[in-house]
């Protein structure tokens, strides 16, 4: 079992700093070379989860990907960027989503590409415990080597957003409302982020940490400092790193306690094995985005626009525009809190 992570110190973004943090961190595990060993085609799978700027702390910030796809194209790879919203995966809705967040940029100056291809493909994984056969992002299947660039959040359907969670961005586009509406309770949602990262098997994993987002994440919280920047090879043992270094019950972040109960991870964040800067340096406390005790149904606010997004995200169909409003049926919400997450007006609560 893999179980070491790498703590680097790193107080901004500036872009000289963030790389010497990124490259401590590769070279922490026999640098960007051994990572590849041999392997030419690199995918580089932020946080995008919406078109949002990097100052917001929702997407995974551009001096992150620069330096990760720098490093690995030093290394002799081919490296690509590519991800999925939660609405449709067309070239336009990558344009304004690579423009909005700063990967435009990340790729003209590192010299990574991005990807625009939305084609997808069935795979099949006998392995997977709640998932065995799904569609993935082609860019994804077909490259030799997949590295998971997650930002530090709080999440409202799964407490925390890592390793793990931000492969669900390799489904494509409009597949994630219904796997939200297949997979309803908690526990077997987890079992299907496993079962998807099981297929993908990222070659390496990094965390955003130096702004993260607490309150209610994972797009509408508030960005917190942290000044850090994770990684390890392994997406589980780098989650439950995480979810100490946010002060999170590990019962409230349910990949976690899957990744446990396979065997992929230590149960609890003492039995890693920590490398870099002193983890109780960093160990702060977010603020959760929602106590799933209470189990509401989200509230719309007075501040709502009746754009509509929420009813069209939603796997239930529950929502409604009456009267340029959103209206929630409480009866069918299934809390995955989807409308929350691609409200573009932050106008929907969870407290």
């Amino acid at each position: 079992m893999e179980n070491r992570v790498f703590i680097a110190k790193c107080k901004d973004y500036e872009q000289i700093q963030v790389n010497a943090a990124v490259d401590r961190v590769l070279d922490a595990f026999g640098g960007a070379g051994a990572i590849l060993n041999g392997r030419k085609k690199v995918l580089v799978k932020p946080n995008l989860i919406m078109p949002r700027k990097p100052e917001d702390a929702a997407t995974t910030h551009p001096a992150v990907i620069e330096a990760v796809c720098a490093a690995f194209i030093k290394a002799g790879a081919e490296v690509s960027i590519i991800d999925s919203t939660g609405g449709p995966h067309t070239k336009m809705i990558l344009r304004l989503l690579y423009g909005r967040t700063g990967m435009k940029e990340a790729a003209k100056n590192s010299g990574a590409k991005l990807s625009f291809n939305t084609k997808s493909k069935k795979v099949e994984y006998a392995e997977g415990r709640i998932m065995q056969k799904f569609d993935l992002l082609a860019p994804v299947v077909d490259a030799d080597l997949v590295v998971s660039v997650a930002k530090v959040k709080t999440h409202g359907f799964q407490a925390m957003t890592g390793c793990v969670k931000n492969l669900f961005g390799c489904i494509p586009g409009m597949g994630k409302p219904m796997l939200h509406r297949k997979y309803a309770k908690r526990e077997d949602f987890a079992g299907m982020l496993v079962d998807i990262c099981g297929y993908i098997k990222p070659g390496f994993n990094i965390l955003d940490g130096i702004y993260g987002m607490e309150g209610a994440g994972p797009t509408a919280g508030t960005p917190k400092y942290m000044g850090a920047i994770l990684g390890g090879v392994s997406p589980y043992a780098a989650d439950l790193a995480l979810c100490f270094l946010m002060g999170l019950r590990t019962d409230s972040v349910y990949t976690i306690g899957e990744a446990a109960a396979r065997r992929l991870a230590p149960e609890n964040a003492g039995s890693l094995t920590w490398l870099g800067e002193n983890p109780e340096e960093f160990r702060t406390n977010f603020k959760p985005a929602v106590n799933h005790k209470n189990d509401n149904v989200p509230e719309i606010l007075e501040n709502c626009t009746g754009c509509a997004e929420c009813a069209r995200i939603c796997p239930m169909k529950c929502i409604k525009i009456i009267d340029k409003k959103a209206v929630i049926t409480g009866k069918n919400c299934i809390r995955c809190y989807c409308c929350h997450e691609f409200c573009p007006a932050k106008s929907i609560s969870l407290d």
